[in-house]
Formats: C-alpha cells, sequence, structure tokens
C-alpha cells in the first residue's frame, strides 16, 4: 500500500457542469411545454365562447319575420346579449352585416373579433342566407 497520495472517486467540475445543463434544458422544456398547453386551454376558451355568441345571434335572427328581418339596419356593431356577459365577454366586438342577394334572398354575416394575449387579432365568421317564406315563415305559422 502506498503512502501520502489518497484518491477520492467523485465528480469532476466538467461533469457537474454537464449535468446543471441537461437538467436546466429539461426543466425549460417542461416550462415551455406547459406554458403551450395553457395557450391552447385559452385559445380553446374563446373559440367556445365566439361560438356561442355567434350561434346565439343568428339563432335570434332565425326568429323573426320576413319584414322584421329586412328592416334591420346593413350594418350593426352587436352587444353580447346580458345572458352570456360574465366580464369575460367584454374582449370580444361582433358585428352583424345583412347583404340582399335578391328580393327574397338575404345573406348574413355575423363577425366577431378579439385580440389574444400574443396580440394577435382572432377573427371568427358566421355566413347564412335567409330567404322569404324560409324556416322562419314555418316558425310564424305555428304559433
Amino acid at each position: 500500500m502506498s503512502k501520502g497520495i489518497e484518491t477520492k472517486n467523485g465528480f469532476t467540475l466538467v461533469e457537474v457542469i454537464v449535468a446543471m445543463g441537461l437538467f436546466a434544458l429539461v426543466i425549460a422544456g417542461g416550462l415551455i411545454g406547459v406554458r403551450r398547453g395553457f395557450e391552447i386551454v385559452e385559445n380553446s376558451r374563446h373559440y367556445t365562447r365566439v361560438s356561442q355568441i355567434l350561434q346565439s345571434e343568428v339563432e335570434s335572427l332565425r326568429t323573426l319575420s320576413w319584414s322584421d328581418l329586412s328592416a334591420l339596419p346593413a350594418t350593426v356593431t352587436i352587444t353580447v346579449d346580458p345572458e352570456f356577459d360574465t366580464g369575460s365577454y367584454d374582449i370580444y366586438s361582433v358585428e352583424r352585416t345583412i347583404t340582399n342577394v335578391s328580393t327574397t334572398l338575404k345573406r348574413v354575416d355575423v363577425v366577431a373579433s378579439y385580440t389574444s394575449r400574443q396580440g394577435r387579432t382572432i377573427n371568427m365568421r358566421y355566413l347564412t342566407f335567409f330567404s322569404d317564406g324560409g324556416v322562419n315563415d314555418y316558425y310564424y305559422r305555428t304559433i
């Protein structure tokens, strides 16, 4: 046995730095994944809310008679129905445009837009057509 120099088994400084770097990459990747997951959930929530708002507007138009539908202004900014207003609907702006295609056919565009957390403007649009004597005519005859 030799006396004087004792060897200790351990990690070198380079090994520790490499291990810390790899650990930091794994943690950063996990945090980026969690952040992206939250963004996906937020976008899905917005999509659902906007779909509800647009569908509600189209359905309220379906209950109108042809003369009431014809009397509506060509373009109007719509306020969100108080039924939906929970404070989180303030970021949405909705505009309805009614265009005469012919004397018995109208094109209705309902567009909702909002600004995402990333600063992008997102637009969603419903497009439908109403005709004189269409679905709403049957609705009024049955009342």
